[in-house]
């Protein structure tokens, strides 16, 4: 992998190729657009050109700030994803059965299910979590990079994955990935593996 992407940026085997390293929950995936510093609405990412607004439902989940502080750009979409974690899930599919309703497969479709519902109520009575990870319509960006950038959605209130790695290179990229292997049985939330991204945006654009 880094040795393509040298090779496509005729990059020298010297120059470093910093990548960020994060797992990737299983949930549901969502937009959330912000216009002066106020959340404004929230998508589902549907067919990837539209999906369904959810904004009311997202308004209710803990981990997603209603504003964002003075010096956020004019318009900042962010992208992340929604889960339920393994204990919540147990606990709300427990409730689902003694209330006689319909249980859930698993984490993903709790949360799936959670934040198409029509009455927000609803969503707001189930323990719902967001880790944001990346960015759609952005007037300005706020770091030049993929590590800063998440360093900056941190400072603003939004969760990041707290196993998400900054690695100098193949080796570390590779650590990455077997550290987060061997949490992966313990870890609060399904994951369906690891992503990598290059850490230098200009070169992500270049790619």
């Amino acid at each position: 992998f880094v040795g393509r992407i040298r090779r496509f940026l005729s990059l020298g085997a010297e120059e470093p190729v910093a990548l960020v390293a994060e797992p990737k929950i299983d949930g549901l995936s969502a937009s959330l657009r912000y216009e002066n510093g106020r959340f404004v609405q929230g998508a589902t990412r549907g067919d990837g050109t539209e999906g369904e607004d959810i904004t009311r439902n997202l308004q209710t989940i803990a981990d997603i700030p209603d504003t964002l502080p003075d010096g956020a750009p004019a318009v900042f979409e962010v992208r992340g994803e929604v889960f339920m974690s393994k204990a919540d899930f147990a606990t709300l599919n427990a409730r689902q059965e003694e209330a006689g309703k319909k249980i859930f497969a698993n984490p993903r479709n709790a949360a799936a299910g959670s934040l198409r519902q029509l009455d927000p109520t609803i969503t707001a009575s189930r323990p719902l979590h967001f880790f944001a990870y990346s960015w759609g319509e952005v007037s300005e960006m706020p770091a030049d990079t993929q590590s800063g950038f998440l360093e900056k959605l941190s400072s603003w209130g939004f969760v990041i994955n707290p196993m998400t790695k900054h690695c100098d290179g193949a080796d570390t990229a590779l650590a990455a990935y077997e550290e987060v292997g061997h949490a992966r049985p313990t870890l609060e939330y399904d994951i369906d593996g690891v992503v990598y991204k290059v850490d230098d945006l200009g070169l992500q654009e270049r790619l």
